[in-house]
């Protein structure tokens, strides 16, 4: 390779970064747009849906702790029967 070949090909490779990757980057803009939006409007639609769901997710929780706390108490009181029966008289 000589020096004139050596510096078309140096020519070649600038032009296609100034001029190839501008391009590219403008059309893969393009092409994603409308892939981002639909993207966007499905996660729009589904957002109402969370908050139902976690309202009834909150409703089972509280219902459980209720249940739970009911539980709590029903032991602690048959514990405190329990060490009257067991407490030395």
């Amino acid at each position: 390779m000589d020096f004139g070949q050596i510096k078309d090909a140096v020519m070649l490779f600038i032009m296609l970064l100034v001029f190839g990757v501008p391009a590219i980057a403008i059309a893969a803009r393009l092409a994603i747009r409308p892939i981002v939006e639909a993207i966007i409007r499905l996660k729009e639609i589904s957002a109402p849906a969370a908050p139902m769901l976690n309202n009834a997710r909150v409703e089972a929780l509280e219902a459980e702790v209720s249940r739970l706390s009911m539980e709590v108490q029903r032991l602690n009181e048959v514990d405190t029967f329990n060490r009257q029966l067991t407490k030395p008289q």
